[in-house]
């Protein structure tokens, strides 16, 4: 099986899993589908700080690994809300004779869920590399180097690369993010995407309809909301192409299940575990 890396991704990670799940350039440009208004308040709730959300990753009969979000921090950064959050992408390690994936992402996401810096760190049995985007919208410019990550934790920087950008970027964690702060909207929305210096595109239908989704961690029917898309790229686990997922429909915009194309096939992602305050996921009714 060719090796199955980047991401998010967005990581759509999950969804985009990450995908996506993994995103830069000019100001998203939306092509209405029957606009309706969002029925998603004003308020931005979905980023909250200790947020950790973990996913299952299967490919066929295989569980070939996991997926670990986390929202870490926040600070106040030029009258933005800036958060911290990171993805951990692991292989199954009884597979490790066919995969041994091991894949780390950080970006700091602002309040609406736009990237203000990434760095990804994809370790191996024999050594870590890292790639990092920081953005200067001041100047209107993304930042990318990339290199090693030394046995003492230093950074070994083996180039570097400057790339012209408009406000409002993505990478691919953040673009995680995004999609779950709009699923509520009925629309589609094409997402210029940074995988390292390439701009490439991500189509995202949101809000296609409301459905109901089961899973192993919960006992009863969960009331979800479908998006599906396709990404221009390859992404971690091998995404590329069409994938669809299914939300929480409520402002968590949590994502349940998602199935992705891959270079192999297709995976499942689905929800295992979650730590957010005292959500749970929302029970599906007979109106649904």
């Amino acid at each position: 099986m060719k090796s199955l890396r980047v991401l998010s991704g967005s990581a759509i990670a999950v969804l985009i899993v990450s995908q996506t799940i993994f995103c830069f350039s000019k100001q998203n440009q939306d092509s209405s589908v029957n606009p309706v208004e969002s029925t998603t308040p004003p308020i931005k709730r979905m980023l909250q700080v200790g947020e950790e959300l973990e996913y299952s990753v299967h490919y066929s009969f295989f569980n070939i690994g996991k997926i670990i979000f986390r929202v870490t921090d926040k600070e106040e950064r030029n009258g933005r809300t800036v958060y911290h959050a990171s993805a951990f992408m692991d292989s199954n390690p009884s597979l490790s004779w066919l995969v041994d994936l091991h894949v780390r992402f950080y970006s700091e996401i602002d309040q609406d869920a736009f990237s203000y810096g990434w760095v990804s760190e994809d370790s191996t049995s024999k050594k870590v590399t890292y790639r990092k985007m920081s953005f200067d919208y001041k100047k209107n410019k993304m930042y990318f180097e990339w290199g090693e990550r030394l046995p003492s934790g230093e950074r070994k920087q083996n180039g570097t690369d400057t790339v012209a950008i408009t406000p409002e970027c993505q990478d691919g964690l953040s673009l995680f993010y995004y999609a779950r702060e709009h699923v509520l909207e009925r629309r589609q929305k094409s997402i210029p995407t940074f995988i390292d210096t390439n701009e490439v595109t991500t189509k995202i239908n949101l809000g296609i309809e409301n459905l109901e989704e089961e899973i192993e961690a919960v006992d009863y029917p969960i009331d979800v909301v479908k998006l599906d898309g396709r990404a221009e790229f390859v992404g971690v686990f091998g995404l590329t192409g069409a994938f669809e997922g299914v939300f929480s429909n409520d402002l968590a915009g949590i994502p349940i299940t998602a199935r992705m194309k891959v270079v192999v096939g297709s995976v499942r992602v689905e929800l295992r575990k979650w730590k957010r305050g005292d959500w749970m996921p929302p029970k599906a009714t007979t109106e649904n």
